[in-house]
């Protein structure tokens, strides 16, 4: 298999056991973080979605002036 790095191709079929093996614990490491850059992306859509949600039960600023001058 072929794969690039520094800028340059390479064949796994030329490396040792040890760097074929960094070069898929390399390649996991890629999807990890896209899969965890994607969970980030869908967190703060999320966190927006509960906030504006939050912001609605909130109470009102006339309600609380209305409450304070009743009282």
């Amino acid at each position: 298999m072929k794969f690039n790095f520094d800028k340059k191709e390479y064949d796994t079929d030329n490396l040792s056991p040890q760097g074929k093996l960094c070069v898929e614990k390399l390649q996991n490491i890629g999807v990890q973080k896209q899969q965890i850059s994607m969970q980030l992306n869908d967190l703060t859509v999320l966190q927006a979605h509960y906030s504006e949600l939050l912001k609605k039960e909130l109470p009102q600023e006339e309600e609380k002036k209305e409450n304070k001058t009743g009282a």
